[in-house]
């Protein structure tokens, strides 16, 4: 397995005021359109969210693939068939055969990892291909499949604002984007309260998915997967496990949790799913460009100690750019120390896998 801080995709463009990978497909007459596709968008959930639609698909003995991002450990996590990561030689290959189209097109990152995705899907003649959106939807890499048969939505929050919008009308304008067709769109009882949005934006049949038993957000995205997956007349399962980093527990004596919220609704919904939050210390890392994040002042107010802290990844901030008075700058050492200490781990989904793998090592 190709690990996520190795170098694989050449190209450092993430966007691009022109996308051609439409154009791509229609040279290569249309693959994406072999298979059925379930486009998951939304704030926070859609990993979780297609990985219980996928995991449920695969379970009914049905041939599916999934799209997902961002890796976590590994980079060939963002394309699964049937069970299993696309292998390095598969994506190795595919990425070399198809440099000069790429270079041709001057497709972007997600562009790249998008059509590499379809090829690799048609190699396996899959039925169900279940992609899971970068950011948005409308301009999304993923808006480019016509053989849709729904659209999940999760949750809606402000995240990636300069490029989605920085009201609720223009962010759900984006998202909904992305319907086909007479595409249904499933989403949250929670999201009831953006019916008028949705209706400005689509004609489609809403159905608003009744939350599931579960505890945390996770009632959420699993109520979304389990309404689609029995209106395809297959069987659901309810013991199919959240992908790491989305409120894992790491060790129980003391507790440690791990979380990927990386914006305030998903900091909001972590807060809300840990039993006696007041009582964690937390240590908590962001991104590049959130240095004065609401999220802080959030999670501070809900826990016993918070400290912030930075990583190595050309996305992680400087925390000498942030105003907080606890700053850790080995977060290593600061583990270590607290290895007694109930703690959350949380923020960037850049940090999380860092911390997974650290931990790992130390067994």
């Amino acid at each position: 397995m190709i690990s996520v801080n190795g170098e694989l995709v050449k190209t450092k463009v993430q966007f691009a005021k022109e996308y051609n990978l439409k154009k791509l497909l229609e040279e290569k007459g249309n693959p994406q359109n072999n298979f059925k596709v379930i486009n998951v968008v939304g704030t926070n959930g859609k990993g979780s969210t297609s990985n219980y639609i996928y995991q449920n698909l695969l379970l009914n003995n049905k041939k599916a693939g999934m799209f997902f991002s961002p890796a976590f450990i590994f980079q060939n996590e963002r394309i699964q068939v049937n069970g299993n990561f696309i292998g390095d030689n598969d994506l190795k290959e595919l990425l070399e055969k198809n440099n000069s189209l790429f270079e041709k097109y001057n497709l972007t990152f997600f562009e790249i990892w998008t059509y590499i995705a379809i090829e690799y899907f048609n190699q396996n003649k899959i039925e169900y291909a279940v992609v899971e959106a970068g950011i948005g939807g409308r301009r999304d890499s993923t808006n480019c499949f016509e053989n849709q048969i729904a659209v999940c939505l999760t949750s809606i929050g402000f995240d990636h604002t300069e490029i989605l919008g920085d009201t609720i009308e223009k962010i759900v304008w984006n998202k909904l984007g992305i319907v086909k067709g007479n595409s249904k769109i499933y989403t949250t009882e929670k999201n009831k309260k953006y019916e008028k949005e949705f209706l400005q934006n689509t004609n489609n049949e809403i159905v608003f998915c009744e939350n599931t038993s579960d505890f945390g957000f996770q009632k959420y995205n699993k109520s979304i997967a389990k309404k689609l997956i029995k209106d395809l007349n297959l069987k659901f399962s309810e013991n199919i496990k959240a992908p790491l980093g989305r409120n894992t527990v790491l060790k129980s004596d003391p507790i440690w949790v791990m979380d990927g919220c990386h914006n305030l609704d998903g900091a909001t919904e972590l807060a809300n799913s840990v039993k006696d939050i007041d009582t964690y210390t937390m240590l908590f890392a962001s991104s590049t460009g959130r240095e004065k994040n609401e999220m802080i002042n959030f999670l501070e107010s809900k826990v016993k100690n918070f400290y912030v802290t930075e990583f190595e990844h050309p996305k992680a901030w400087n925390i000498n750019d942030v105003e907080h008075k606890n700053k850790v700058y080995n977060w290593k050492e600061f583990l270590e120390k607290n290895k007694d200490t109930k703690l959350i781990i949380c923020g960037s989904l850049y940090f999380i896998p860092q911390v997974y793998e650290w931990f790992e090592e130390l067994k």
